[in-house]
């Protein structure tokens, strides 16, 4: 089923991929109501493919990760649809590698295969997304993904303890440091330590943005940082926020990276 998640004037359908596709895509989402605004983005450690459309004419552009928050201007009257992979994993579809993308958008003419004519087709029905899966199913059928050792990296990284280092995780996977900062920086688009930083900040927001917050010191700790200083100084780096914001914008986010998550 899809979720549904109004930011600003637009609202967003986001609908999860076939579950042989989760492990390279985190969901898709689409907006077909446009009305002309700025969005804030906030890093998520993603890229997102995205379609704009108007007038039945559509344009691709992939949407690197970002280390910073930055505004994107949406048009008015355009339909909107996205793509977003799970963090290193753009690489089996789009023809850049992350460190090309990083806090910026290319244009891209055909990504994965995919038509903008024929992308406009299915993304007037009604589940848009039992046919993307298929189209890019269809597209990993002859040019099957192929195992990093950066995948078990991320893995390890959705799943350990907060507070991890990048010398421990590095040593876990009998990597040096060093060469897990060039596979991060290839293919992520940023090095394992701001990716950590991104995930930190991401972890605090959500525990701050709870109705009746713990502590700024056990959700620091809880987080994986140091200290309440260190919170402080990573969340505004990353998302532009302090601790003590009096409305953290958990929503007020990504029009094209939603941080909300996917539905499941």
């Amino acid at each position: 089923m899809p979720m549904d998640t109004t930011f600003a004037a637009q609202t967003l359908h986001c609908y999860p991929p076939a579950p042989a596709l989760r492990g390279l895509v985190s969901h898709y989402w689409l907006s077909r109501d446009g009305g002309g605004d700025r969005h804030r983005v906030l890093p998520d450690g993603c890229v997102d493919l995205v379609l704009r459309l108007r007038d039945g004419d559509g344009a691709w552009q992939a949407f690197g990760t970002s280390t910073r928050p930055s505004d994107v201007p949406v048009e008015p009257g355009c339909v909107y649809f996205g793509i977003r992979f799970q963090p290193g994993q753009s690489r089996h579809f789009l023809p850049l590698p992350g460190r090309l993308l990083t806090d910026t958008a290319q244009p891209l003419a055909r990504p994965a295969g995919l038509s903008a004519e024929r992308l406009a087709e299915l993304i007037a029905r009604p589940d848009p997304a039992f046919a993307v899966d298929r189209l890019l199913s269809r597209w990993l059928a002859g040019q099957p993904p192929q195992p990093r050792r950066l995948d078990g990296a991320l893995t390890l990284l959705s799943r350990s303890a907060p507070g991890v280092t990048v010398s421990a995780l590095a040593a876990r996977l009998n990597l040096s440091r060093r060469q897990l900062e060039r596979d991060f920086l290839e293919w992520v688009g940023v090095p394992p330590k701001v990716f950590m930083g991104i995930r930190r900040s991401q972890q605090a927001l959500a525990l701050l943005s709870r109705p009746s917050p713990a502590p700024l010191a056990d959700i620091a700790l809880a987080a994986g940082y140091t200290d309440q200083s260190h919170m402080t100084r990573e969340l505004k780096r990353y998302l532009g926020v302090t601790p003590g914001a009096p409305r953290l914008p958990m929503h007020d986010v990504a029009f094209i990276q939603e941080q909300a998550g996917a539905p499941t």
